[in-house]
């Protein structure tokens, strides 16, 4: 009996804490919610001899998963925010890292040198210019680079920045002509579940995760991009909600019944 208790309690405050933490990050942009899992703790359950009557013991843990479902895009004013509707994340490289980092977070914005840089200060990563004209995505991690926008060109300033659906970056600069700049790269990988998550909706890559698969907004398999405007959190406030009463309710039945077999046993031994 008090192993039964034990893993209804378990179980239930293990809910109560993923659905706190959805909770928390309902207003983080990019964020992912994460999904509970759960299991009967069976006795000699096997695929040849099923007995229905049989009483199982308990609840256990299964393997939490984040939901990859699309969140809802959020107009801004900043042209170099940007949002992705469909499969990818963004890649990023902090100066002092080898291996890059990934995210659904698209705020972005150019520091003083005309890099783009993602809200934790990497360089957003791109795909370079071949001969001055806009290349193919390179199949490897090494042969991309970070974004940079020339914010002068021969002493006139940059005049209007365009990053079209397709990642493609062109920058003006007093006329209508347009320069190109580079290419918005994406990865995809096979079980995104696999990601480590490093915090403020940035993920490693593991050997769980696969390994990741370049390309351009647009592209066959990937997102396209959107301009001026951020993916929200897939968060939905009132399942959370429900599922936290939820919770709740169980870990307190479990209590109660906690108490009664106490009881129970203490009437048993006087």
């Amino acid at each position: 009996m008090f192993s039964l208790i034990k893993s209804g309690m378990a179980t239930a405050m293990h809910e109560l804490s993923v659905v706190s933490n959805n909770i928390a990050n309902a207003n983080s942009n990019g964020f992912k919610k994460t999904l509970v899992a759960f299991s009967e703790l069976g006795d000699r359950f096997g695929s040849e001899q099923v007995d229905s009557a049989k009483v199982g013991l308990g609840a256990s843990l299964g393997a939490s998963r984040r939901s990859d479902g699309q969140g809802s895009i959020i107009d801004t004013d900043n042209r170099t925010d940007l949002a992705l509707l469909g499969n990818g994340m963004f890649i990023l490289k902090t100066p002092n890292s080898v291996t890059p980092s990934f995210t659904r977070n698209g705020t972005f914005s150019l520091d003083d040198a005309g890099f783009l840089r993602s809200s934790n200060d990497a360089f957003v990563m791109g795909s370079p210019l071949v001969d001055g004209l806009f290349g193919p995505t390179p199949a490897e991690l090494d042969g991309l680079s970070p974004i940079q926008i020339q914010l002068k060109r021969e002493d006139v300033p940059m005049s209007e920045l365009r990053i079209l659906g397709d990642g493609r970056i062109e920058a003006s600069y007093g006329t209508e002509v347009s320069y190109p700049v580079s290419t918005v790269a994406l990865g995809v990988f096979s079980n995104n579940n696999g990601l480590k998550e490093l915090g403020g909706g940035i993920y490693a890559q593991t050997d769980k995760s696969g390994a990741v698969n370049l390309g351009a907004p647009a592209d066959l398999g990937y997102a396209s991009l959107k301009s001026g405007g951020l993916e929200a959190s897939n968060v939905n406030i009132t399942d959370e909600l429900t599922a936290m009463i939820k919770a709740q309710q169980q870990f307190n039945g479990s209590a109660r019944l906690m108490q009664t077999n106490s009881e129970m046993v203490e009437k048993l031994t006087r």
